[in-house]
């Protein structure tokens, strides 16, 4: 029965809430911020507890969606339906999928926040354009010409991008059976712009064999011919392809493959920007599977480029970052991350080239020093159709706030005078302007904690 005393659960003061935020799950996290408008607006101003290893988010048979922590080795499952969508890509909690229609949009997976995204048939000022004749079918044909294909949405395939402090968003797609361009559009445009990968592009540079969205501002394409194009998105002429200098052949490199192995490459990009050619290897026999990685050598030996115009050098270490191949591209990793260091978190190798068929799922985790694989066996009896690593942007997961300064006093090196200044216990956001004290601390007239002097610190 509600008293006179009662209030209601959406209008708690808003340190009450930040309080309860900060000690909740990840999960709960995102559970909790869609509960009302308020619960939503205090998830904002709120640091997310810090996690230990990546969550994998599951898709399964009959269209459900779950949450799995391999640290609890318990799964959480959703009630929201996603049924006849398709999962394209992901950036964290937000997914690229096309509806039944052939409509697509972006969503967050833990709440109702959709991105509607305009027409595929949309392209505008390039070197093709797209008809939809019917639900899944399209007609492609070069402008001013006669000459068409036909392309199925069954067979698109995308990369994601999103900045969500920001609301910037990043869009490529292509169409994996006999595609001739990829397409993209970023947040605030109406259309895609094409990206030709056969005509007018250099014999090198043709082609798709993988592909890696990295920032929001840079495209590295894998080609057929084994070597690296990078493109850059850019304001009015929608994308530059970088000088010939920056061009990364990846030719051949020899090995041995026994029998029942089978082999396959794909390309990831470090968080310098450094690429990286990624060779997989599973043995049927044993189920075992390993990784090894190879960059361009910076400094060849000028005998050895006689034979090898385009050296490269096997990576032995990743040092304090982790591989998520899903996304092809490396992230900061250690014990206070809850990322494995010097990892390779994979699910499949074949999500930017497929053909009709995926190949089978294998969620695990490679460590590239020891050479141990660890595999989930509490997913062996779920009937999954994909699952991919979700990756929490790391200042989130320590629970510093970005783009702030952290402030007690100004004079430590020296000061000035007999008496050193008063501390001023802060954080500063560069971004919003707001300062944010602790009362707790009673750093005011009412002071019932004499301090001498006040640090910020990093606990190990």
């Amino acid at each position: 029965m509600e008293t006179t005393n009662s209030v209601r659960w959406s209008e708690l003061p808003i340190d009450i809430l930040r309080s309860v935020f900060e000690r909740l799950s990840f999960v709960d996290f995102h559970r909790a911020k869609i509960v009302c408008s308020n619960w939503y607006s205090c998830s904002k101003q709120s640091l997310l507890r810090k996690n230990g290893s990546p969550w994998l988010i599951l898709f399964l048979n009959d269209g459900g969606c779950a949450m799995y922590n391999p640290d609890e080795a318990r799964i959480y499952r959703t009630k929201r339906g996603f049924f006849g969508i398709r999962f394209l890509a992901n950036s964290g909690n937000w997914f690229l999928v096309l509806d039944s229609k052939s409509n697509l949009y972006i969503i967050d997976v833990f709440s109702e926040k959709k991105i509607d995204l305009p027409p595929l048939e949309s392209m505008k000022g390039g070197l093709f354009s797209l008809e939809q004749v019917g639900d899944t079918a399209f007609k492609v044909r070069i402008n001013n010409g006669s000459a068409y294909s036909f392309h199925n949405a069954e067979d698109l395939r995308g990369l994601l991008w999103v900045d969500e402090k920001k609301k910037e968003f990043v869009v490529v797609w292509f169409f994996d059976k006999g595609t001739e361009y990829i397409a993209f559009c970023k947040n605030g445009e109406d259309h895609y712009r094409d990206i030709p990968i056969r005509k007018n592009v250099g014999k090198e540079l043709q082609g798709l064999y993988d592909m890696v969205l990295h920032g929001g501002d840079s495209l590295y394409i894998s080609t057929t011919r084994q070597s690296i194009r990078k493109l850059r998105f850019s304001g009015q002429e929608g994308f530059i392809d970088v000088d010939n200098s920056e061009i990364l052949p990846f030719r051949k490199i020899s090995f041995y493959l026994p029998d029942g192995a089978r082999f396959s490459n794909n390309i990831a990009v470090t968080i310098s920007g450094e690429v990286l050619l990624v060779q997989n290897f599973f043995y049927e026999a044993t189920r075992y599977r390993s990784f090894r990685l190879y960059k361009k050598d910076s400094n060849p030996d000028l005998n050895a480029i006689i034979n090898n115009p385009y050296p490269m050098v096997e990576v032995y270490s990743l040092g304090d970052e982790a591989l998520l191949l899903d996304l092809g591209i490396t992230v900061p990793a250690g014990r206070t991350l809850g990322i494995e260091r010097n990892s390779i978190y994979f699910t499949r190798h074949d999500r930017v080239r497929s053909g009709r068929k995926h190949s089978c799922l294998d969620i695990c985790v490679f460590n590239l020093a020891t050479k141990k694989l660890k595999r989930f066996p509490g997913l062996s009896n779920l009937k999954l159709t994909d699952a991919r690593w979700l990756h929490v942007p790391a200042d989130r997961n320590l629970g510093i706030e970005p783009n702030s300064i952290y402030f007690t006093r100004h004079d430590r090196a020296c000061y000035h005078g007999r008496e050193p200044s008063c501390p001023d216990i802060c954080v500063y956001s560069l971004a919003t302007k707001t300062l944010k004290r602790f009362p707790g601390l009673g750093l005011d007239l009412s002071n019932n904690l004499k301090l001498k002097d006040a640090r910020w610190f990093l606990p190990s």
